[in-house]
């Protein structure tokens, strides 16, 4: 089985040749032997990084000449960032207090350039969280509404960095959503399903002003509710 150590040990690797010069986007890659005599771990582990990388589109193989580095585009570099939060330790604090300077600074920008496409995506993952009691489906549906907030503003960079918090606030979020459906359904759920359609219809009105109070209030609900499930 794949260790967290062995992921940090070849991200690490790849950011440093990144920052060093060595790598650039769309560079062909250390082949896996060469990588897993350079970190001293199995080859076999190396192949499973590889293959994790491929599949968010970070690596991409050329039958007959290798496996190389994706486009150096705000997407790819936020999937690396997303991947190394995967291995790290979650902090709630430190996650919601990126998750408000992101997500209230996009709140203008997002009820100015949302598309239509946008608020039917963000009806669709507010009614799965009005319908679902599953904690893992409203885990996905809560993540995908915010994201789709920031996706909505039009700025790729925003939302790029958006994504790399996604890894630490799934894993919060699927605590908290259990949490909730196991102890306090009736007093906390109906204040959540609220709060998420109240954002809906302020993008849906390009209210920015709104949107934002309304994301302020949420993430103090969000925190005084951590605080007592804790």
């Amino acid at each position: 089985m794949l260790s967290s150590d062995s992921y940090q040990l070849v991200i690490e690797k790849f950011l440093q040749s990144l920052r060093d010069g060595t790598l650039k986007p769309n560079d062909k890659i250390y082949s896996e032997n060469q990588l897993a005599r350079s970190l001293g771990i199995p080859r076999a582990q190396v192949r499973e990084v590889y293959a994790a990388l491929s599949l968010l589109g970070v690596l991409y193989g050329q039958q007959g000449k290798g496996t190389f580095l994706g486009g150096g585009d705000i997407g790819q570099s936020s999937k690396i960032l997303y991947l190394m939060t995967l291995t790290a330790e979650e902090n709630f604090q430190d996650t919601l207090a990126v998750r408000r300077i992101l997500e209230t600074g996009g709140a203008h920008a997002a009820a100015a350039n949302r598309t239509e496409e946008d608020l039917e995506a963000l009806r669709g993952f507010a009614r799965t969280i009005e319908e679902s009691r599953d904690p893992q489906v409203l885990t996905e549906a809560d993540t995908a509404l915010h994201a789709q907030l920031l996706k909505a503003s039009g700025n790729a960079l925003l939302h790029g960095l958006f994504q790399i918090v996604v890894g630490y606030m799934a894993r919060i979020s699927l605590s908290h959503w259990t949490e909730i459906l196991g102890q306090s359904p009736e007093e906390h759920l109906p204040d959540y399903i609220r709060q998420h359609w109240n954002l809906v219809h302020a993008v849906e009105e390009r209210d920015g002003d709104r949107l934002h109070r309304l994301l302020v209030h949420h993430f103090d609900t969000l925190e005084k509710n951590m605080k007592v499930f804790r």
